[in-house]
């Protein structure tokens, strides 16, 4: 009978072992799960708060634009640190008044509109616009929008 007791009393252990090998491997990967999961929830939560952030600059950057104000531009630079730099590699000559003129039209203001805003007629900003086509040699079959703002991604 004592070998029997024996294979009882090992058999009850080795269901002893098995239950807190699974218990402690079921509790790894809960915290495993919790751990990583809220992780995940808490990126999510930080990459919303960052592009709320974000749409409220862009719209306060297109206000100052509406309203033409002087703070405009050292705004949209900080926005867009990289626009400078890459348009005067296609042109180093561009004046002040050029790049923010470039600044408008890579936020999709339309002719009127910045007209209307920098309260300008009609037909300088077309001439303005015509005399940038040439400067930065954009050829007339391209939209002037499209075209800065391809080249200012690459």
């Amino acid at each position: 009978m004592s070998s029997k007791q024996n294979k009882t009393n090992y058999r009850e252990k080795n269901k002893i072992y098995y239950i807190a090998i699974g218990g402690v491997a079921a509790a790894v990967s809960l915290m495993y799960y919790l751990l990583f999961s809220s992780n995940d929830r808490n990126t999510e939560k930080a990459d919303l708060l960052i592009d709320k952030n974000k749409h409220k600059i862009f719209d306060e950057i297109i206000q100052l634009a509406k309203n033409n104000s002087p703070e405009f531009w050292a705004h949209f630079q900080e926005q867009y640190p990289d626009f400078r730099k890459k348009i005067l590699v296609l042109n180093a000559n561009l004046k002040v008044s050029e790049l923010i003129f470039c600044a408008y039209i890579f936020l999709g203001f339309t002719t009127k509109d910045i007209a209307k805003y920098t309260f300008k007629a009609v037909q300088t900003i077309k001439n303005n616009k015509s005399n940038l086509r040439k400067r930065l040699n954009i050829p007339v079959q391209h939209d002037t929008t499209l075209w800065l703002r391809k080249k200012l991604e690459e």
